[in-house]
C-alpha cells in the first residue's frame, strides 16, 4: 500500500538573467523528493513561471497574468538576483519584487510560509552592468534587513545548489514544527534513485568511503595552499630585508635593486600559479564532499538515526577538521596580501605580478570564506541529526 507524503510547493522567483540556476533548480528538488523526501515522506513541487504560466492578455499589468496563474498556494518562497533587478511592475521595481512582496505579506498575516533569498556574487562584466538595476538591488538589500529577511550569498550555480540541499530541507522541517494545518498528501511515487541500496551497509559505507576522499582531498589542497603561502611570505620577507640593506649601502646599485624585484616577481609568478592549480582542487573536492554528506544526511530520519550515528561522528569529525584549516590558510594569505599591497609600483615586472596575484587572492579568499561558512552549516546538520 502506497504511503501518504506531505506535498510542499516551492515558488523560484527571479530576474531573466539566471538561467543556469534555473535550470539546475528543479534537478535538485528531484534528487531532494528522492532523499530528503522518501525519508520524512515528503514531496517538493517547484513553481516557476514557465511551467505554472502562459501567454495571455489582461487589463492590468503583465504580471498580473503570472500572479494569477501561480496564485500564493506554495509554502516557501526562493528568490535569487544577480546584475538584474528586473522590469518595473504597477505595485514594484520588478516581478521579482512583487512576488516577493506578497510572500512576505502572508508571512507578516502568521501564515506558515518560508522565504529564502540568494544573491549571487559573481562579479559582474563592465558591459553587463547597469548602474539603474544595481542600484535597485542595492536598495532591494536594505528592504530585505528592514523586514528582517537573513538573505545568502553564492558565487556560482554548484555553490547555491550546495546551500540549498541544506537549506531546504531545514526550512522544510521548520514548516513541519509549526504546522497548524493539514498540507496537500499525496500517494507516494515508485522511484529508481536510491542512496542505500538493498545491501544497506554497503550503500552507506559507499557514501562515506566518497565523503572521506573528498575531504581529504580538500584537506590536502588546502594544506598546499598554506605552505606555500607560507613559503612565499618567507622569501618575501628575506627578499625586504635585502633591499633595505642594499639602500643603505654608501653606493647604491639600481642594478642589484632590479635583480632583486625580478626574483620577487619569479616567487609572486610562481605561488599565482600554484594558487591556480590548488584552487580548482580543493573547490571541486569540498563541492564533492558536501554533496555526498547532505544526500547521505538527507536520508537519514528517526526511524534509521542508530544505526547511523557512527558515521555521522565520523563525518562530524572530518568536517570539524577543514573548518579549522581553512581560517588558518585564509589568515596567511591575507598576511602576505596586506605585505605585498604596501609596495610600491617601481619596477613593471612586479607590478604584473603584485596585481595577477592580488586578483588571484582576493578570488581564493571569497571561495574559502563560502566554503567555510558551508561548513558552519553542515556542521550544525550533522550535529542536529545526532540529536534526533
Amino acid at each position: 500500500m502506497p504511503k501518504k507524503f506531505t506535498q510542499f510547493s516551492i515558488l523560484l522567483s527571479s530576474p531573466s538573467d539566471l538561467q543556469t540556476e534555473r535550470d539546475e533548480i528543479p534537478n535538485l528538488i528531484d534528487e531532494l523528493n528522492k532523499t530528503y523526501g522518501k525519508s520524512n515522506e515528503v514531496h517538493f513541487d517547484l513553481i516557476k513561471w514557465e511551467t505554472h504560466s502562459a501567454p495571455g492578455v489582461t487589463h492590468e499589468y503583465t504580471q498580473q497574468i503570472i500572479n494569477e496563474d501561480i496564485g500564493d498556494d506554495y509554502d516557501i518562497f526562493l528568490g535569487i538576483i544577480w546584475k538584474k533587478f528586473g522590469t518595473q511592475t504597477a505595485v514594484a521595481e520588478s516581478g521579482t519584487e512583487e512576488e516577493f512582496l506578497r510572500a512576505l505579506k502572508r508571512f507578516n498575516n502568521k501564515e506558515n510560509i518560508q522565504i529564502l533569498f540568494y544573491f549571487k556574487s559573481e562579479a559582474v562584466p563592465v558591459d553587463d552592468i547597469i548602474p539603474d538595476q544595481i542600484a535597485k538591488i542595492k536598495n532591494f538589500k536594505e528592504v530585505l534587513k528592514e523586514n528582517n529577511v537573513l538573505y545568502g550569498n553564492f558565487n556560482s550555480s554548484e555553490e547555491l545548489i550546495s546551500q540549498l540541499r541544506i537549506h531546504l530541507p531545514k526550512r522544510t522541517d521548520n514548516l513541519l514544527m509549526h504546522s497548524t494545518n493539514d498540507y496537500t498528501k499525496i500517494d507516494s511515487q515508485e522511484n529508481n534513485f536510491e542512496i542505500f541500496s538493498d545491501n544497506e551497509e554497503i550503500g552507506v559505507l559507499d557514501f562515506i568511503i566518497q565523503f572521506d576522499d573528498y575531504m581529504a582531498n580538500a584537506n590536502l589542497a588546502l594544506n598546499n595552499i598554506s605552505d606555500a603561502t607560507s613559503i612565499i611570505g618567507e622569501e618575501f620577507k628575506n627578499k625586504t630585508t635585502e633591499l633595505d640593506k642594499i639602500k643603505k649601502l654608501p653606493n647604491f646599485n639600481k642594478n642589484l635593486v632590479a635583480g632583486i624585484l625580478g626574483r620577487t616577481a619569479k616567487s609572486i609568478d610562481n605561488y599565482t600559479a600554484r594558487l591556480l592549480l590548488e584552487t580548482p582542487l580543493y573547490e571541486e573536492n569540498f563541492e564533492s564532499a558536501i554533496k555526498v554528506g547532505s544526500i547521505y544526511i538527507n536520508n537519514i530520519n528517526k526511524d534509521n538515526i542508530q544505526e547511523n550515528i557512527e558515521n555521522i561522528k565520523s563525518l562530524l569529525e572530518s568536517v570539524k577538521s577543514l573548518k579549522d584549516n581553512i581560517p588558518k590558510a585564509i589568515n596567511g594569505m591575507d598576511g602576505f596580501n596586506d605585505a605585498i599591497k604596501d609596495w610600491p609600483n617601481v619596477y613593471s615586472v612586479l607590478t604584473r605580478s603584485k596585481n595577477k596575484l592580488l586578483t588571484q587572492l582576493d578570488l581564493m579568499h571569497l571561495t574559502l570564506k563560502n566554503s567555510y561558512n558551508l561548513t558552519h552549516e553542515f556542521e550544525g546538520e550533522l550535529e542536529y541529526k545526532l540529536k534526533l
